[in-house]
Parts: structure tokens; C-alpha cells; sequence
């Protein structure tokens, strides 16, 4: 009897060499477990675009020499993942940056007109680069608990993890986007002074800190440093109701 990665091994070998038919079989073989994994990952309107794109990108790994020769299912099982990441990341995109721009646009703007550069908007664009920085699990977590209002117990089990994981995990992604979104408000200087002091700040700021006492000599004399420690003190009031409502 063939074993399955011989089977695989057969129709990987036969895709590569451009047999549609074994491209066919592989697609067949492996569709429901695909399906399976996305209906996990993402929102049951998504699944067909996600597996479908995740098989597109396992053939076009192979028609190009790469991809796998032995594993066909746990190399998809990987672009799925990667997939529903890659869509969550997107949908983050829209629903913390569109709809602020949506309200800020005026009634009678016309098609190609351009929008004032606001602050809000320069805010959101700022949020978004800060999500896109964090690891993919971490994206899917804040997506599940905020976007979908998903409970911890069925993140959870999405995922392979207890609740309490889930819980740990969710709050290791709000407190990296707090980081993230902190850093990217903070300019890079070549001074080493200056780079220990922001740092010093934002480490403060991200946990909450007081000002550490130590930045004071610093702070008395650097102005840029000065306007780095007020912007942060209003980024984290601000963040601090941003953040609340991601967990």
C-alpha cells in the first residue's frame, strides 16, 4: 500500500514536471483539511478566498522549483496560517484607519479630491504601522477580541491553548502594540545621549511609569528630548482608552 508521502512525493514530482492532473489531485486530496484549518482562522465569509489563495501560493512555489517534495498538507496547512494573517492584518487596516478618514471626509468631497492631513489621521496611520509590526498571532488575537468580539475561551480553542494562554497571549499583543505605536512616535538621534533618554522614556511610558528620575539632568538641557517626554505623556492618556478596548 502507498503510504501518503509517497502519494504526495508522486504528485509533488508530477506538479513540478506540469501535470495538471496531479495539481488537480493535490488540490482534491487536501481541500477539507484546508477548509478545516481556515474555518478556524478567519470569518466563515473568508474561508474560500483564504484557501483558495493559500493553495495559489503552494503551486506557485512549485511550478517555480521550490515549495515541498514531500509534505504537500503541512506546507498548505502553512500558507492557510499565513493566509488568514495576511487578511486580518488588512481588515485591522480598515476598520482602524478607513473609518477615521470616512468621518473626516467631508459630504461634498468629490472622487480624487485629496483629505487635510489631520492629526487624527496622522495618528491612524501610525496605529495602523504599529499592528502591522507585531507578529502575525499576536494581529489575529487583537482582531478576534476586538474586531469580532470573540471570547478568551474560543480564541482559545482556535488557537490550540487553554483560555488562560489566551488571555496571557492577548495581553502580550496589546502591551507589543503599545510598544510599537510608542517607538514610532519617538525620532531617531544620533546622539547617544539622546537615544538613552528616549529610550528611558518609552520604557516608562509603556508600563506606565513615572518619569525616571535619572532622564532629569538630561531633560534639563536636550529640548528635542523634552518635547519626545510631553508627546509620550499624552500618547500614553490617549493609548490607555485605545488599549482598554482591545481587551
Amino acid at each position: 500500500m502507498t503510504s501518503v508521502a509517497e502519494r504526495d512525493r508522486a504528485l509533488l514530482a508530477a506538479a513540478r514536471a506540469g501535470d495538471p492532473g496531479a495539481v488537480e489531485e493535490l488540490y482534491r486530496l487536501h481541500l477539507s483539511v484546508a477548509r478545516g484549518i481556515a474555518h478556524g482562522l478567519c470569518r466563515p465569509d473568508d474561508v474560500d478566498d483564504v484557501v483558495a489563495e493559500a493553495f495559489t501560493r503552494v503551486l506557485d512555489q512549485i511550478q517555480q522549483g521550490r515549495g515541498p517534495r514531500v509534505s504537500f498538507r503541512a506546507y498548505l496547512i502553512t500558507a492557510v496560517r499565513s493566509c488568514a494573517a495576511d487578511l486580518a492584518r488588512r481588515d485591522a487596516r480598515l476598520i482602524w484607519t478607513d473609518d477615521v478618514e470616512a468621518e473626516l471626509e467631508p459630504a461634498d468631497r468629490t472622487p480624487g479630491d485629496s483629505l487635510p492631513d489631520s492629526p487624527v489621521r496622522q495618528e491612524s496611520r501610525l496605529l495602523a504601522a504599529a499592528i502591522d509590526d507585531l507578529p502575525a498571532r499576536w494581529q489575529l488575537v487583537l482582531w478576534w477580541t476586538t474586531v469580532e468580539q470573540r471570547s478568551l475561551r474560543e480564541v482559545g480553542t482556535r488557537l490550540g491553548i487553554s483560555a488562560n494562554a489566551a488571555a496571557a497571549l492577548a495581553f502580550r499583543a496589546r502591551e507589543g502594540l503599545r510598544d510599537a505605536y510608542f517607538r514610532l512616535h519617538v525620532p531617531a538621534t544620533g546622539d547617544d545621549a539622546c537615544t538613552a533618554c528616549r529610550a528611558a522614556l518609552v520604557a516608562a511610558a509603556r508600563s506606565r511609569d513615572a518619569t525616571p528620575a535619572h532622564t532629569a539632568p538630561h531633560l534639563s538641557t536636550c529640548g528635542p528630548c523634552r518635547d519626545v517626554a510631553a508627546e509620550l505623556g499624552v500618547i500614553r492618556t490617549a493609548l490607555t482608552a485605545v488599549t482598554a478596548t482591545l481587551g
